[in-house]
């Protein structure tokens, strides 16, 4: 009942939050809920992550499933049921643009659910770096902050000299359909640098 109530809710290999948990099963007491959890670790329904983060596993041939810190980190930070409210940055951000080859050891974010300009957490012994956003982030503009967010740590030089690397940007504003106006809206939070770097690197001609 425990369990097939959260799979119902949730899904398997998926992170769970004690929060919501806690919310699925507002109708019990708080103890009530906390020996539930410990019946059901027991009996290997619902595995134990990291402090504070379950899962349902399901079972493979190397024994019982594993979900992974990426995906702890996006349902808390980036995007959770349609939801938007943050985006990958730092080294993270750079290599999917083509910027950087260099593998990061740690996993970038910059998001909503945090309060302190930047902070490093351990998940799972990975280390996550969080970034307060500088505006709220949400699914209408999260494609433009990213590119924002982009160009205000760029190299402007390695966007005019490199094809690919301008090709890889290019081909992400036309897919997401950003236009010079969702740039606009946002500039007005980021430093001047970064409306600086669009304007000198001759992006928005290529977007017009």
């Amino acid at each position: 009942m425990f369990v097939e109530r959260l799979k119902t809710e949730y899904g398997v290999n998926e992170p769970i939050f004690t929060s919501e948990i806690l919310r699925t099963f507002n109708d019990y007491s708080r103890p009530r809920v906390f020996q539930l959890i410990k019946r059901a670790e027991h009996d290997g329904t619902l595995m134990r992550f990291d402090t504070g983060i379950y899962y349902i596993p399901t079972q493979t041939r190397y024994g019982k499933s594993v979900i992974t810190v990426e995906q702890v980190v996006r349902k808390k930070y980036i995007e959770n049921n349609g939801k938007v409210f943050g985006i990958y940055g730092g080294l993270n951000m750079q290599l999917n643009f083509l910027l950087t080859y260099q593998v990061p050891t740690a996993l970038e974010v910059v998001t909503n659910n945090e309060t302190m300009w930047v902070r490093e957490i351990k998940l799972r012994g990975r280390s996550i770096i969080l970034r307060k956003s500088r505006c709220q982030i949400n699914k209408d503009n999260a494609d433009a902050y990213t590119l924002l967010e982009l160009f205000n740590g760029m190299d402007i030089t390695t966007y005019k000299e490199d094809a690919s690397v301008r090709r890889e940007i290019v081909d992400f504003a036309k897919k997401k359909g950003i236009d010079v106006s969702q740039i606009i809206a946002l500039a007005s939070a980021f430093p001047s640098k970064a409306t600086k770097n669009i304007m000198e690197s001759g992006f928005i001609n290529e977007i017009a």
